[in-house]
Order: structure tokens, then sequence, then C-alpha cells
């Protein structure tokens, strides 16, 4: 009885990729009288049943018909002499390959280091607008238009200076004392 193997056993065993071995067993079992069709597994009858039952399987493929579509890759001596002289060649390589790690190693390590003056200088830069706002919302609440409550500073000695000094009938002062003037806003909203 043929031994049966699957794709990526077959592929391992050829050296070969599993969608080469795919490329073997596809066109067999597409053709439905096949010659070669025993040399596949599952079997028409099987495929079509675990189809049905909404099942996976693994297509296999005996050892047999793999070595007659693909021969299996052996080592030759003239391949290890060829792979000896590659090595001397990979040397060469690796160390050329070795000095471009280094330069850009270097390299990173000049990147990282402008960016962190970078960062330390978007800091400082941060830190200077945030002072600024203060400073503005600072200036933005001295110049700000009193709404009724809030007294600036100097309205509050001319009302210490008002009630010090009397004030004459007719007047300005005494028309303020006598009607307070409403504010836009408490006039809009009674």
């Amino acid at each position: 009885m043929p031994q049966f193997l699957t794709v990526k056993e077959a592929a391992t065993l050829t050296g070969k990729s599993a969608s080469s071995i795919r490329r073997v067993i596809y066109p067999i079992i597409q053709g439905k009288n096949h010659p070669d069709r025993q040399q596949i597994e599952p079997t028409e009858e099987d495929a079509t049943r675990l189809r049905m039952q909404g099942e996976n399987f693994a297509w296999k493929i005996s050892e047999e018909l793999l070595r007659r579509e693909i021969p299996v890759e052996s080592e030759r001596p003239a391949e290890h002499h060829a792979s000896r002289e590659s090595n001397d060649g990979n040397g060469e390589l690796l160390a050329m390959l070795c000095r471009e790690l280094d330069i850009k190693n270097q390299q990173i390590t000049q990147q990282s280091e402008i960016l962190s003056k970078q960062i330390e200088l978007i800091s400082g830069l941060s830190e200077r607008l945030r002072e600024e706002n203060i400073l503005i919302g600072s200036l933005q609440q001295q110049l700000a238009l009193p709404d009724g409550k809030v007294r600036k500073q100097s309205d509050v000695f001319e009302a210490k200076a008002s009630e010090s000094v009397p004030a004459e009938k007719g007047t300005e002062t005494a028309k303020k004392k006598a009607k307070p003037k409403k504010s836009f806003l408490s006039r809009l909203f009674p």
C-alpha cells in the first residue's frame, strides 16, 4: 500500500513550496477519470461527502506520484563545493553589511539627539506660551467692564469720597444717590 503525505510533508521532502505540490494535485483531482486519481486522498466520494458535511480536510499525495512528478533533491558534491566558495564571499558581504549597520546606527543616534533637542525647544516654547496666556488673562480681567457687582478700585475711592462729603441738592451726586441707574441686563430681565 502506498504511503500518503500531506502537502506540507511533501513540500518538506522535495524542497519545493506547498503551492508547487498543489499544482501537481489539482489537475488530477479536477479530471474525472485521471489515471493517477488513486494516488490522491481522499477519494472523490470521500471529498464530496466531507464537503457536504462542512468539514475541512487535507489533500494527500502518494510518495510514488510525488517522486515521479517532482524528484527529491539530493545534495551533490559540486553544490557542496560551491557553498564553501559562497561562504567566503558571504564573509565579505557580512563585513560590508556590518559596516553599513554601524553607519546607520550612528545616523540613528544623531537623529535621536536632534529630536531630543527639538522636543526640549518645543517644551520651552510651550512654557512661554502658557506664561503669555496667564499674563493676557490677568490683563483682560483688569480691563473687563464691570457688570454692576464688581467695582474697580477707582469706583470704590469715588464712593468713599462722596460719602464723606455731603451732597448738595441738585448736584449730580445727589441725583445718583436718589435714583441708582439700572444696568443694561437688569433692564432687559426685570
